[in-house]
């Protein structure tokens, strides 16, 4: 026999889910916004949750994303930096004019 639970009953569930979907949008609008307001509003937050869970995975999620494309950018100058500095020395090259580029 089983016993019948309605806590796990789909209409528990589903008013559950519904009842905090409305308490978050209230609690993020306090006026009764426009449509159009509530749909960027909600992109925005999308696009926010995805970028946060794209920098936890790399492990860069404390790094502001304007410092993270300036990082980048100068690690990547060093890095040819770098690469020129060694063809240059691999090809006997004298170290004063590699100092010069």
């Amino acid at each position: 026999m089983k016993i019948w639970n309605y806590y796990n009953n789909m209409e528990h569930i589903t008013n559950n889910t519904s009842e905090s979907l409305n308490n978050y949008l209230n609690n993020l609008f306090p006026i009764k916004p426009s449509y159009y307001e509530l749909i960027d509003k909600l992109n925005e937050l999308e696009h926010l949750s995805y970028y946060d869970y794209q920098r936890k995975i790399r492990e860069i999620w404390k790094i502001k994303k304007r410092t993270i494309n300036k990082t980048n950018e100068i690690s990547v100058l060093i890095e040819r930096y770098k690469n020129i500095e060694a063809k240059l020395i691999n090809a006997k090259c004298d170290r004063n004019n590699i100092i010069n580029l």
